[in-house]
């Protein structure tokens, strides 16, 4: 299993940014590491957004899969298979910008404006619109869990 001594990075705040012809993004500029970065490219589960993380936060996730005890070994070979499949590599360049595959763009609908909506150890890309939605949607949740840890 990894080390998990290794702070785990943040991915803060909301962004919005364009999806050029070439189906490049320009991640925040607080979001980069100066030299460029690999990173893992997969379509959440449920084909809402993409998810874009550092291949050590998917390498974590991967073994976290593989050890938890309440996946079944069949279950957790399928889902390791599809997980890998679905999974692609992407680099940053020296201006910051992510080429995203053509293919995943056109299935979530990504061109043009789209949201980047930070996270812990990894970031989502979002259809603006479908973002705006999800946004409205969720902000009882997060409304009703700030009261309860009482933030």
């Amino acid at each position: 299993m990894e080390d998990d001594s290794q702070p785990q990075k943040f991915f803060a705040g909301e962004f919005r940014h364009s999806i050029d012809e070439k189906n490049r993004i320009t991640i925040p500029s607080r979001w980069r590491k100066p030299d460029g970065e690999e990173f893992i490219i997969l379509p959440e589960p449920h084909h809402q957004y993409l998810v874009i993380m550092s291949a050590e936060e998917f390498a974590r996730m991967s073994a976290q899969a593989e050890s938890h005890s309440a996946i079944t070994a069949r279950d957790r070979r399928i889902f390791l298979r599809q997980l890998h499949s679905r999974a692609e590599h992407g680099a940053s360049d020296r201006q910051g910008r992510l080429v995203l595959p053509e293919d995943l763009c056109k299935q979530l609908g990504l061109k043009g404006e789209v949201a980047l909506v930070g996270g812990r150890g990894r970031f989502e890309i979002w259809n603006l619109q479908k973002w705006k939605r999800a946004h409205e949607e969720e902000t009882p949740t997060y409304q009703h869990v700030a009261n309860v840890i009482g933030l």
